[in-house]
């Protein structure tokens, strides 16, 4: 279970095994990059956000008491120093991307994809924070309900309720927008 190999590297850190350190940073890095990334959609800032989430991390490691997976624990703190920044530089969270698998398609069809994609990042920059933040860590991270609770430090209910009108809302602005 990654749950138990996850905390085995913690302990063999704990315990002086910089060897397992590396091995967490190897594991988790990309994800974490991606994670921030897609909240700031800044290189730069997505480089030096997952460094200090895994230095704030590593600092408050002694303090995880394995309730959640080490993942969400890690994911938590990437949110709060995400947030944290993006507020200290006055910046919204900004849009998300949607990703389309680009195989071969017409030059019709990649320009009306293109459009639609626009007009959906549009529309989720007019969510609010905890409803975008729902959505990413759902569709996009592929949590589940749980993890995701865990990670925006609340309730599977109200996870489910920030998800629920966040889709009704992409809903309403598409549809206002003829999609």
């Amino acid at each position: 279970m990654q749950m138990d190999a996850d905390i085995n590297l913690i302990e063999r850190y704990l315990t002086g095994d910089e060897a397992a350190l590396d091995e967490i940073l190897i594991k988790y890095q990309k994800q974490i990059y991606a994670l921030i990334y897609r909240m700031t959609k800044d290189i730069e800032d997505a480089k030096d956000l997952t460094q200090k989430t895994f230095i704030k991390a590593l600092k408050g490691i002694k303090g995880f008491k394995k309730k959640s997976s080490f993942k969400t624990w890690l994911y938590q703190i990437a949110i709060n120093t995400s947030i944290n920044h993006l507020r200290q530089n006055k910046h919204k969270i900004t849009e998300l991307e949607e990703s389309l698998a680009e195989d071969n398609k017409g030059a019709l069809t990649t320009i009306i994809e293109d459009e639609k994609r626009g007009l959906i990042k549009k529309a989720m920059d007019k969510l609010p924070e905890r409803q975008r933040l729902a959505i990413v860590l759902r569709v996009y991270e592929e949590l589940s309900c749980s993890e995701t609770a865990k990670a925006m430090g609340c309730s599977e209910g109200a996870v489910k309720a920030h998800y629920h009108n966040a889709v009704k809302k992409l809903r309403e602005i598409l549809k206002g927008e003829g999609l």
